[in-house]
């Protein structure tokens, strides 16, 4: 009987054994796993991010685009008005030149 009883004692070690390494085992693969869902959705992230920057700094560079289009416009507008009265003053002096003249 006391062999019959270690026997018992025996096989509960080696099972309790056994279930430990299959839980150790199944411990390190939901670790890697885990380990391995992070690092996808890392990478998405990586992705996603590096595309949201690429798409902002296309829209700020038609922006850009747009304002310098602008401004380039309002230059234009600005510097015909400046020449215009320009024409007008020197035409106003040319006429006040010829009057005074006329008039010596």
């Amino acid at each position: 009987m006391f062999e019959e009883a270690m026997r018992a004692i025996k096989e509960a070690e080696t099972r309790v054994h056994a279930m430990r390494q299959d839980e150790k085992l199944r411990a390190e693969e939901a670790l890697e796993a885990a380990r391995q869902a992070g690092e996808d959705r890392v990478a998405k992230a990586v992705l996603k991010a590096e595309s949201e920057c690429t798409e902002m700094l296309r829209e700020a560079e038609q922006k850009t685009a747009a304002e310098i289009v602008a401004l380039a416009s309002n230059t234009e507008n600005k510097k015909a008005v400046i020449q215009a009265r320009a024409e007008n003053a020197m035409d106003q002096a040319v006429a006040l030149i010829i009057e005074r003249i006329g008039g010596a």
